[in-house]
């Protein structure tokens, strides 16, 4: 028997999401987004341009710079685009906690009213499922959270292009359709 997310993903109406961000918290804003759907195809690629500067810090984690996001659309504009396309749909995110998080934060930066991206979509948490697939123990005896880096290397998947939006979509894609056969089972799309 298929579980809950098993089955979602056989149904085939999901999207990969994930985020770069200037920081782990307040005032934290997103500087790249991207979205992949069930079939791999990218749907939002794109750097956005912060309210604040990105921190030094943060560009040595993902390495893009305030430079690198001068010209890119603002979240005034990329938000619209992402309520659209989210609409409907199974959204997965490897740190779905997080990245929702900073969904809310950049609305707040940019001036926007906050979106309910809970009414808009339905979000499940990659982490979450491959800690509970992999079985292993936390140190409270709850599932043990395991990086997307590491759960790549632990399914014997390449790794590339971690710590930017587009690559983690893909390898959280990746990893997805590894452990859920999803290539070779029938489903409806979109």
């Amino acid at each position: 028997m298929a579980s809950p997310f098993e089955a979602m993903i056989a149904r085939g109406n999901w999207l990969v999401l994930d985020t770069e961000t200037t920081g782990l918290a307040r005032p934290a804003e997103i500087c790249q987004i991207a979205v992949v759907d069930a079939l791999g195809s990218i749907r939002l690629n794109t750097l956005v341009k912060t309210v604040r500067p990105i921190p030094a810090d943060a560009t040595r984690i993902h390495g893009i710079s305030n430079a690198d996001i001068a010209g890119a659309p603002g979240w005034d504009k990329v938000q619209p685009q992402l309520a659209d396309l989210i609409d409907g749909h199974d959204v997965i995110i490897y740190n779905e906690a997080y990245d929702r998080k900073m969904l809310h934060l950049s609305d707040e930066a940019a001036g926007l009213g906050l979106l309910k991206y809970q009414d808009r979509a339905r979000w499940y948490c990659a982490m979450l499922w491959y800690a509970a697939h992999r079985g292993e123990k936390g140190k409270y005896g709850d599932p043990k959270w395991h990086s997307l880096t590491n759960a790549m290397a632990q399914q014997n998947l390449p790794i590339s292009n971690a710590h930017h939006a587009l690559g983690d979509v893909l390898m959280t894609r990746h990893l997805i359709c590894h452990i859920c056969h999803f290539d070779s089972i029938q489903t409806k799309l979109f």
